[in-house]
């Protein structure tokens, strides 16, 4: 309580630990599952200092880390559907808002500006969404835009080539739209834009091994 030393911790169930941060303005590093680059193992954690994300400019990085996830972002392709991926509940209550009450309001407010149906797709177990149930797999089935709250799915909505609305803090947002009114015609960053932003965040995520060795703590503090 009466230290100002920083501390690591893991999961957005450690929200009271943040807020008290935050008012102590005692720094803290926020881990959870990387970006991109994750498949049936977890090898990427994200790690970012007083934030859940990275909410910085696109750092101008080079492209070696994102090249060894094999992520490849792919051109801007239509479809019909407009595809809501809500943050869990757990994650929702941080930012004191109910997740199923986001979804409605979030449905009222796109009927009122497109009749395109619309998907909700509920956070499912993590041995379905990666495997049988990918992320990647939705955005293929004829989806227009993606829309959601800080979910890293948007991430993943840019990579698989589709306009993505973020409507609260993601490190999406730098390529993001965030008025439902331009659900129509939404902003669609190019692939040079959206291969810079993967170039940045491949360098605010980590292995395992890449703690241990000191490398992760090189970046974050500015040394690497």
């Amino acid at each position: 309580e009466d230290s100002r030393a920083p501390i690591a911790l893991r999961s957005i169930a450690k929200k009271k630990i943040m807020q008290r941060c935050l008012d102590q303005k005692r720094d803290f590093y926020y881990i959870d599952t990387g970006y991109f680059g994750n498949r049936k193992l977890k090898d990427y954690h994200r790690v970012t200092k007083n934030a859940m994300q990275w909410l910085g400019p696109t750092e101008d990085r080079p492209s070696d880390r994102l090249e060894r996830t094999r992520v490849n972002p792919r051109p801007i392709t239509p479809g019909s559907k407009i595809l809501i991926a809500p943050p869990s509940h757990k994650a929702m209550s941080y930012w004191g808002l109910d997740s199923d009450q986001w979804v409605t309001e979030t449905v009222d407010i796109l009927k009122k500006h497109t009749d395109r149906p619309i998907v909700i797709r509920m956070k499912q177990p993590r041995e379905v969404r990666a495997t049988v149930d990918t992320m990647d797999m939705a955005l293929r089935d004829d989806v227009h835009a993606l829309v959601t709250f800080n979910s890293i799915a948007a991430i993943e909505g840019l990579i698989c080539g589709k306009p993505v609305f973020t409507m609260g803090p993601n490190a999406a947002q730098p390529l993001a739209n965030t008025d439902l009114a331009q659900i129509e015609n939404p902003f669609c960053p190019d692939l040079d834009q959206v291969y810079a932003l993967l170039c940045c965040l491949a360098y605010h995520q980590f292995t395992v091994e890449e703690m241990q060795t000191g490398f992760a703590w090189a970046v974050l503090t500015g040394q690497a």
